[in-house]
């Protein structure tokens, strides 16, 4: 359940980098955090994926 949790809390981070309005103040770093939040979304979503069907197959 723990790495379940810390998964879902990388996923939401990741979000929350790609929605961060950050145009006010610094533009020019606008499409990094989009780049990092786009990568980090996507390696916690593989994790999630991985987990589970780790977990799906040992209760088997």
């Amino acid at each position: 359940m723990s790495k379940f949790i810390s998964s879902l809390g990388g996923v939401i981070g990741g979000f929350s980098l790609i929605y961060v309005p950050i145009s006010d103040l610094l533009p020019s770093l606008e499409s990094l955090f989009d780049a990092v939040g786009i990568i980090v979304v996507s390696v916690f979503a593989v994790a999630l994926i991985v987990n589970g069907v780790r977990s799906l197959f040992h209760r088997v």
